[in-house]
């Protein structure tokens, strides 16, 4: 590098001296086009650029963690007893479904065919009680999707894939099919009942949970002795 003289005013502060020579600033001998310049200032563009892309994809993680944790808390918002009725409700219709599509069918055996009155009957009345007190308590009649993680049961366990009036139209045997998909969509209405229980806030919850683990439970009884066939002319 070489040191280029630096000018200084002829007409200096008073009682102040400098000497021209003994003040000089530098001067670099490197063009900002030179080859050397343009390589580093790549390199620093291109550390720039990578560090600036690490930091957008931190953002983005933090947003989608922050997304699913809202979405958790929204559903750890919804009251039991709200979500206990939303998954109740299409419950009850799935199984009045397949009663009726099984009485239609016609069952043969008598236990069973009054399994499936007492369902039609019993579960129209819950319904409409049960909507009854959603509006009175939440302030609406319009379902809102099931919970799973609201009523601490697993979804595979509520219940809602089993039977459809499909498999009763073909079934050879309607009675022993009927008893095959209502004993497991039975015990999916037994878990949420049990779950109420122990965790609803309304007392009417209570008995209606009460209620329901009662009847299940008896009919399932009746029904697995129909699953096997054996008895069925």
């Amino acid at each position: 590098m070489s040191l280029e003289p630096l000018r200084i005013s002829e007409d200096p502060e008073p009682g102040v001296t400098v000497a021209a020579e003994d003040v000089r600033r530098p001067v670099t001998d490197e063009r900002l086009d030179s080859p050397e310049v343009v390589a580093r200032n790549a390199v620093k563009l291109g550390a720039l650029l990578a560090a600036l892309m690490l930091a957008v994809v931190g953002c983005g993680g933090e947003e989608s963690d922050s997304a699913g944790g809202e979405e958790t808390a929204a559903a750890g918002g919804v009251p039991f007893d709200l979500a206990f009725i939303d998954a109740m409700i299409p419950h009850h219709r799935a199984a009045i479904d397949m009663a009726e599509a099984a009485k239609s069918r016609g069952l043969s055996q008598p236990d069973l065919d009054q399994i499936a009155s007492d369902i039609i009957v019993s579960q129209r009345l819950e319904i409409d009680q049960m909507l009854e007190w959603r509006e009175e308590w939440f302030g609406s009649r319009r379902l809102g999707r099931v919970l799973p993680e609201v009523l601490g049961v697993p979804e595979s366990e509520l219940g809602m894939e089993h039977g459809s009036e499909g498999e009763l139209a073909g079934a050879a045997d309607v009675d022993a099919k009927f008893a095959e998909l209502m004993i497991p969509h039975h015990a999916g209405a037994i878990a949420m009942a049990e779950a109420a229980d122990q965790r609803a806030q309304h007392d009417e919850i209570k008995g209606l949970a009460s209620r329901i683990i009662d009847a299940q439970e008896r009919e399932i009884a009746i029904m697995e002795e129909h699953v096997s066939a054996e008895h069925h002319g």
